[in-house]
């Protein structure tokens, strides 16, 4: 019988709920603030009644606010959908990328078709010739040298299901492969996949079993157990097998998410290759086998071994090898009531299959799956009624209205009433639109504001209570204009921006993340930054969180040749890293907007001149062209490095009007043309246009932040392009190393193991700040892992247009798109990066005397300006 549903006659422990509580408190409060004026409080005073009528809305927007969270954050359509951008999944923020040995081992253990992997650390062995300062493969002859074994690279084995043919293992190993790369950490990379060797044993033995044992079935399990001993078998589990266990979440997803369930992490320990067996061991694992008695003898034994083993008590297991008892080859003497039995190892061998067949099948079929959780039901949370209906007939103000004899000063006095109530309402009601947006306040959308008001207007003379005020025509009713005044009243604009902030700091605080120290630098260094900006940087990193913290030190995936360049495929410590100093586009692109060449001719007086270029980097549009050609190409750098620091000043740019139209030039301190674009335009109009395009191109804000990050273990070249052992063409695309006998503190022999490069644009807008960039220096050493060795380079928009040229050429050949038998690409990029120099932004040293502001010039810090600039 269901069990009726009752009202407790309990007095609720919140007086929130409690209309009598509430009743007495608003009473007590009279007292203290109006009892010289105010005396009587029974129920028939109006005073009362109102006070009545306020402690019934309180208990009911108590009640509402009493709702589940997922209730109150619920919407009317696509409940469910919006409920979970609120709250990540355990599936989605409690697993991380690979890091672990067995978190790889996870990862292929999940591919269908893989029993179990193993993952071997190795080296890669170099030579250090010290007499040609320089890496070689080959050991150097009658020169001095140092072995280098350059760390960072892992061999893999892999065990196949029993029922995986041999034109079947290479597909699997592919598909390893491509996994491994795809979840590839920093500076480590994978060499080699075969498969794991097998080394067999046999079994020889007198064995004691039960009179009413079959003696087929006792040994078929004998041969099991000690081959589950020998090879555990890793097992996937269902979310609730593990919950039943009294596992924890937290627990439970640690590591990467597979798409088989879950695996133990005891389970994979114990699956560990063996590097020997003990015989006491595999005599439990007979003993625990039902309808064995006794162990008379029993040896255990490779099944080449001709003779005893020095110790058959410890069974050595040759390296990297998986074991397997040999069933045919087994010896074993079964006694039965005293009576020895020889049993037939052929059907002994297809029963002992049969086990092992059983044991494994149903691992593939297991599913991982996500914790649910209450995703709430609308409950219309913003539904306001007006008070005013609930008052007695009597006063005039309900739906009844007053009668139509009613006096005018009696009608005043209603409308009077409606007047001083209407402030009640419109608190109450703001509080139930405030209660029903709480999902905008913590929402990662393009939010307008976080204040929330709502206009009551469901209560009779409405329209004579509310009225707008209007310029040219008085008062006046506007119920939309009378929401955007309470709406504009709540909040302001500045108002929104510091709240707005508020809200997603608590966001981050959730993650123990925070841009404290952003904003912090961006206040002092830029002053009068936008705070939108601020918003939606921080907005940028919590959309993708999951990804950004649980794949942080993952790197890119080399092999995927569909997605080098203009993509996201690059390592997770770059998004990270990129988002939290607020870089807007993350992709690996073009950072560099236009690029430079120093062009050269012979003039009419057979003398070489040259000048420089800037060219736009995407349509090659000839930007600005020198306006003085020079007699060395030294002089032409030093006037581009001039050009380069006014092209993002406005107020470097002239209109000229000349012969033939209109033309643009850049001009320096002094007035002098330092450059030109070479097109006439017919109108003033057409040249501002051209020239605000050119801004852009100079000045676009945010267009040219971007990093590359460069794995230098990547850069090792293979030991040849042709399989010959004699070929030495890759002996010279090694990077450098040092090994100057008079700088042994600084030594350096081995420029690959646990190395990066970062190379940013030193002549970005926000970068030429210095303190800016000390902040991302920081910033990047603290996120960078502690065993990584980072080289961080500020380069110039030159330095820059050669690495990415180069760069991009390298990805091509790396991804295996484009062939490079001499190395020839790889040693470009490789002189490209190691020549990479930071530069510094420029200042003057300046005397007393000078007009203009002083500024430090920091030695180490700033390059020397020029009075042009």
């Amino acid at each position: 019988m269901p069990e009726a549903i009752t009202i407790s006659t309990q007095k609720p422990a919140n007086p929130a709920f409690d209309y009598e509580a509430l009743r007495k408190l608003g009473i007590e409060h009279i007292e203290k603030t109006a009892s010289a004026i105010w005396t009587d409080y029974n129920i028939h005073d109006p005073g009362i009644t109102t006070l009545e009528i306020l402690c019934y809305a309180i208990t009911e927007l108590s009640y509402r606010t009493n709702y589940s969270i997922p209730d109150i954050l619920a919407t009317q359509e696509d409940t469910v959908k919006n409920i979970k951008e609120h709250f990540i999944s355990a599936a989605n923020i409690f697993p991380n990328n690979a890091v672990t040995v067995n978190d790889y081992r996870k990862l292929l253990i999940d591919i269908v078709g893989i029993k179990n992997a193993w993952i071997k650390k190795t080296t890669i062995p170099l030579f250090a010739d010290i007499t040609l300062k320089q890496l070689t493969f080959k050991k150097p002859l009658n020169h001095k040298w140092e072995m280098v074994n350059v760390k960072g690279s892992y061999n893999v084995l892999l065990e196949f299901d029993n029922n995986i043919e041999e034109e079947g293992k290479e597909e699997i190993k592919e598909q390893a492969r491509e996994l491994l790369l795809a979840n590839r950490n920093l500076c480590e990379d994978f060499i080699k996949i075969n498969e794991v060797n097998k080394s067999f044993f046999k079994l020889c033995g007198e064995i004691e079993i039960a009179p009413g044992a079959d003696p087929f079935d006792t040994l078929a399990n004998i041969f099991f157990n000690v081959q589950v001993y020998l090879t555990p078998v890793v097992k996937f589990y269902w979310l609730k097998q593990l919950f039943g266990q009294k596992f924890t979440s937290d627990t439970i997803f640690e590591g990467p998410l597979l798409n088989h369930g879950f695996i133990k992490a005891e389970e994979l320990i114990l699956s560990e290759l063996k590097k020997e067996v003990y015989l006491s061991d595999i005599m439990q694992k007979i003993l625990q086998v039902d309808g064995v008695d006794n162990i008379l003898d029993v040896i255990f034994n490779p099944i080449n071994q001709m003779g005893e083993l020095p110790n058959k008590w410890i069974i050595a297991i040759p390296g990297e090898t998986q074991p397997f008892v040999d069933v045919l080859k087994s010896k074993i003497v079964l006694y039965k009531a005293g009576m020895p039995f020889r049993p037939d190892l052929a059907v002994v061998d297809a029963k002992f299959r049969q086990l092992m067949f059983d044991y494994i099948t149903g691992n593939d079929k297991v599913k991982t799956e996500d914790i649910n959780y209450d995703t709430g039901v609308f409950k219309n949370i913003g539904q306001y009624y007006s008070i005013q209906n609930h008052f007695p007939k009597n006063y005039g103000i309900s739906h009844w209205g007053l009668p139509p004899e009613a006096t005018p000063k009696r009608q005043m006095q209603a409308q009077q009433l409606r007047g001083y109530l209407y402030f009640f309402d419109q608190q109450l009601a703001n509080f139930l639109s405030q209660l029903s947006h709480v999902r905008n306040l913590f929402s990662l959308h393009d939010e307008k504001q976080t204040m929330f008001t709502k206009l009551v207007n469901n209560f009779r003379g409405f329209d004579n209570t509310v009225l707008a005020a209007n310029d040219s025509d008085g008062l006046f009713l506007d119920p939309v204009r009378v929401a955007e005044d309470i709406q504009s009243a709540a909040e302001t604009p500045q108002k929104f921006n510091n709240r707005r902030n508020l809200f997603i700091d608590h966001l981050l605080s959730r993650f123990a993340e925070s841009f404290f120290d952003y904003v912090n630098i961006l206040d002092t260094v830029f002053p009068g930054t936008d705070q939108t900006e601020i918003i939606k940087t921080k907005i940028n990193f919590l959309k993708n969180y999951p990804e950004y913290s649980s794949r942080r030190f993952v790197a890119y995936d080399y092999k995927n040749g569909d997605a080098l360049w203009d993509t996201d495929n690059i390592s997770g410590f770059e998004k990270r890293l990129q988002r939290l100093l607020g870089f807007e586009n993350i992709e690996r692109r073009m950072l560099v907007n236009y690029y430079d060449v120093i062009q050269q001719e012979v003039n009419e007086s057979n003398v070489l001149e040259f000048w420089f270029e800037l060219i736009d980097n995407h349509s090659s549009l000839m930007l600005l062209s020198g306006s003085e050609k020079f007699l060395s190409k030294d002089d032409a750098m030093a006037e581009l490095e001039v050009a380069f620091l006014l092209i993002n000043k406005v107020s470097s740019y002239n209109i000229l009007e000349v012969e033939g139209g209109f033309i643009i030039d850049l001009k320096d301190k002094t007035e002098k043309v330092i450059a030109r674009h070479g097109e006439h335009f017919s109108t003033e109009e057409d040249a501002q246009l051209f020239l605000d395009k050119l801004i852009a191109i100079f000045t676009a804000p945010g267009s040219d932040e971007g990093m590359y990050l460069v794995e230098h273990l990547l850069l090792l070249p293979g030991k040849n392009n042709t399989g010959d052992e004699n070929e030495t063409e890759t002996e010279n695309a090694f990077m450098p190393i040092c090994v100057d006998p008079n700088c042994n503190e600084c030594k350096d022999v081995d420029p690959y193991s646990f190395r990066l490069s970062l190379v940013l644009p030193a002549y970005a807008k926000r970068f030429l700040n210095m303190d800016f960039r000390r902040y991302c220096e920081n910033v990047i050493r603290l996120e960078m892992p502690s065993h990584l060795f980072p080289k961080i380079c500020w380069v110039s928009n030159t330095q820059l247009q050669q690495f990415e040229k180069a760069y991009k050429n390298w990805l091509q050949v790396k991804a295996g798109l484009t062939d490079d038998p001499g190395n020839n690409i790889l040693k470009k990029c490789i002189e490209i990066l190691t020549s990479l120099k930071s530069i510094y932004p420029p200042a003057l040293l300046q005397d007393c005397s000078s007009a203009e502001e002083r500024k430090l010039f920091l030695l180490n810090k700033n390059a020397l300006g020029t009075l042009k600039t």
